[in-house]
């Protein structure tokens, strides 16, 4: 972890704050993306990137953000009606694109801040016929986390496709893709795997690859088709964010250095911590704050805390901005409501204790 004065003032939940080493790879040279010099590369890359989603598949590389990814999934999704998870504005997003992707649609909405009960899910499932369900892993702008093995093992009971958006979660909650059985699962950059925005990455399983290829209207620069023949043999189907890699591969030794699972344990105590906070500073100065994800589905990478009325939203975050942190505010609906804490990527104990004092402060003050 950087010692660096200036790391761990920047708590947003994506893009979270980026350690000066990191920022520092992006400075090495440029080199043919179409050579030797840059297969070896990319073969760093998988190796760096195949344990983070636990994994023996190749790991597909996109210079894009995730949502990209979404859309991919969506287009390689076998034909038929998808049914969506919708508990947040990302879920929601994902519903929205398979719209506009021109499929037809049902969603199973919950509340901002619940997650989706398995009893349910299997009987909408029972009801009618679905070729895909889409998740939200660690739902960004409610902090709530999705049991993604369930869902998945639920959709494939009725023998339908499961594509899961780990996008805050990735390289902070435990996900385990072969293990799980999983067919698709995308992330993005600048979230838990603490790296500068602009890269995402997706895993598929071969039976979900093999039934893609003979769907039409998978598009060019989405193609998980394509970008899975080009992974095999360490390419990218377009030209790639090469700095980006640099900083990929250089995080991507430190997430290795650390362990996994130990990254993993690492989140949840600064979530178990967010949530003791919470408890405490509500009691101490009578202002009522409440984690709008309910135990035992809060996400271990981001809190969404819901503020007293008397306490608006933008006053709050800009108060502790003063103080040095940035929080975010909330999001869609919950944005003059909640504030959000990004206790997620190179962000330690330390760091968030600096980040819980300066909210304190504002609360007392």
């Amino acid at each position: 972890m950087s010692t660096t004065k200036t790391f761990g003032t920047f708590f947003l939940p994506g893009p979270t704050e980026v350690r000066e080493e990191i920022m520092a790879a992006m400075l090495q040279p440029m080199i043919p993306h179409r050579g030797s010099e840059f297969e070896k590369l990319f073969e760093r890359l998988q190796q760096g990137l195949r344990p983070i989603f636990k994994t023996e598949r190749p790991v597909y590389v996109s210079s894009s953000s995730a949502t990209g990814l979404m859309e991919g999934a969506i287009r390689c999704a076998p034909p038929g009606r998808i049914l969506c998870l919708v508990n947040g504005a990302f879920s929601e997003r994902f519903a929205h694109i398979a719209s506009m992707c021109g499929r037809d649609v049902d969603r199973y909405d919950v509340a901002w801040g619940q997650v989706h009960a398995i009893p349910q899910l299997d009987e909408r499932l029972s009801m009618r016929k679905y070729s895909a369900i889409t998740v939200v892993h660690s739902e960004t702008s409610t902090g709530a986390l999705n049991d993604v093995r369930a869902v998945s093992d639920c959709a494939h009971r009725h023998g339908i496709v499961c594509l899961i958006d780990s996008v805050s979660g990735l390289g902070g909650a435990e996900l385990r893709f072969d293990e799980w059985k999983l067919d698709y699962v995308l992330t993005g950059s600048q979230k838990a795997l603490a790296l500068p925005p602009g890269l995402s990455f997706a895993v598929a399983s071969t039976s979900f690859i093999d039934q893609a290829n003979g769907t039409h209207g998978r598009g060019v620069y989405f193609d998980l088709v394509e970008l899975d023949a080009y992974a095999r043999r360490n390419q990218t189907p377009s030209t790639p964010a090469l700095t980006l890699l640099y900083a990929l591969e250089a995080q991507a030794k430190s997430i290795a250095s650390e362990g996994l699972e130990n990254r993993w344990l690492r989140h949840k105590a600064m979530a178990t911590r967010t949530q003791e906070w919470i408890t405490k500073i509500s009691d101490e100065t009578g202002k009522k704050l409440v984690n709008i994800a309910p135990l035992g589905s809060q996400s271990p990478t981001v809190s969404a805390i819901r503020l007293p009325a008397e306490v608006p939203a933008d006053n709050f975050t800009s108060g502790v901005a003063k103080r040095g942190i940035v929080v975010g505010t909330g999001y869609g609906k919950l944005k003059n409501s909640t504030f959000r804490i990004g206790h997620m990527g190179d962000h330690t104990m330390e760091s968030l204790e600096r980040c819980l004092a300066a909210c304190s402060s504002v609360l007392r003050s």
